[in-house]
């Protein structure tokens, strides 16, 4: 995922950060699950949030260390190393802070379809703020996203209590918090590529974690082991890999075409719930999983040139 200049068509750029962007968001949908599992072993917010960070953080530094040997790395971090952790933390602690707490309300399946509604923020922040026109099939898409996720998940709204609607809300203004956060990010990536921003960015969202976790006095030796190793796990393979791979779709693709790309994550999301979780499975989920993959393929079919 190298950030350096490339001569490669146009459509071959594209291609490339549609699988990037499928990557990520594949490896980003199995998070909740995971999360809810974390729950079910005795976690909670801040414990889980801890445990991400302190296996990612280390990471992040290192690979920030390493990138900042070279004196044009160290130039951007000076001039715009601010901006990247602003954008980071806002899009990786508070984003991920609401998502985390509103799971401890709502199933990782309605979770995934709150979360879903970024793209539309994201086309409506972009279309009204940066006069960015969406292209033709972009509300088409939207639609046959929000019908396919909703279909997954719609009997769920009845197997909850009242807690389902403040879960929901946290849920909804993590998805905006995000979609400011891509919108924001798209900018500051542009300026300083995107294996330094992620650095930058999700390391100073970890430092700000450790802190929470420092001022609320947690304990990591009195946290199950289970638990700790099912946090280390949501650090690496839900935290560090699927935030590199979605930085480098980010400087492939506008904010709009990678937001709708993530369509694929509520159908990731509810097989990894069906599964590890014993979440209902109707037909509405097959006929929705399949309209949220049909919409997917029909944006990786577009002939951009982003």
């Amino acid at each position: 995922m190298n950030d350096a200049a490339v001569t490669d068509h146009p459509t071959s750029q594209y291609r490339q950060g549609i699988i990037y962007a499928l990557i990520g968001t594949a490896l980003f949908s199995m998070k909740p699950v995971l999360i809810k599992l974390a729950y079910a072993l005795g976690g909670d917010a801040t414990s889980i949030m801890s445990l991400r960070a302190v296996s990612s953080l280390p990471v992040y530094l290192a690979i920030l260390l390493w990138l900042c040997r070279d004196p044009g790395e160290r130039s951007k971090v000076k001039q715009y190393g601010l901006q990247a952790a602003a954008v980071g933390i806002l899009g990786y602690y508070f984003a991920s802070l609401l998502d985390i707490v509103a799971l401890e309300y709502i199933s990782a399946q309605l979770e995934r379809l709150l979360i879903f509604l970024f793209p539309s923020f994201v086309v409506m922040i972009s279309w009204v703020f940066l006069k960015e026109t969406p292209k033709k099939g972009t509300f088409t898409s939207i639609f046959l996203g929000y019908v396919g996720v909703a279909m997954i998940v719609m009997h769920d709204f009845q197997s909850f209590g009242s807690q389902v609607w403040l879960g929901s809300a946290l849920a909804v203004a993590s998805a905006l918090v995000f979609a400011v956060y891509l919108v924001l990010s798209k900018k500051v990536i542009g300026k300083i590529g995107a294996q330094l921003f992620t650095s930058i960015g999700m390391g100073s969202a970890g430092v700000v974690i450790m802190a929470q976790h420092h001022w609320q006095d947690a304990q990591f030796s009195a946290m199950p082991s289970e638990l700790v190793v099912l946090g280390i796990g949501i650090g690496i393979f839900c935290t560090v890999l699927p935030s590199y791979f979605v930085a480098a779709s980010m400087a492939r693709l506008t904010a709009s075409t990678l937001s709708l790309t993530s369509n694929i994550g509520p159908a990731v999301t509810a097989v990894f719930a069906i599964t590890l979780l014993d979440e209902a499975f109707t037909l509405w989920h097959a006929i929705g999983m399949a309209l949220v993959v049909y919409a997917v393929v029909k944006i990786n079919r577009k002939k951009g040139t982003n």
